[in-house]
């Protein structure tokens, strides 16, 4: 956020929006399974814009994103899904599913 604020990117944009996009890069870069619309909903405002400031921030300080593993996110949904005795089995497969998908 200090990088941001030093570059002036925080003028002319709502600084809550600004917090969340600085925190979904630390997010990306800690690879934890968090995902914008998760702030989005939290700070209650469209998913677009916050996306927005999420890009011009990471254009304006030059950041090096990388590509999210879709695997991160496989728990998290599956055991959303209420798969009881199965979400081991579940989760296996869609792991493998994901692992042979990026090696083809």
């Amino acid at each position: 956020f200090a990088l941001a604020v030093n570059k002036n990117f925080t003028q002319g944009r709502r600084a809550t929006h600004v917090c969340a996009a600085c925190l979904y890069v630390a997010c990306r870069f800690n690879k934890n399974p968090t995902m914008l619309i998760d702030f989005a909903d939290l700070l209650q405002t469209d998913v677009w814009s916050l996306g927005s400031v999420y890009t011009k921030l990471n254009t304006e300080l030059n950041l090096k994103v990388k590509p999210i593993d879709p695997s991160l996110y496989i728990n998290r949904f599956a055991s959303q899904m209420e798969f009881g005795d199965q979400l081991p089995a579940v989760s296996l497969t869609a792991l493998r599913l994901t692992k042979r998908m990026q090696r083809d």
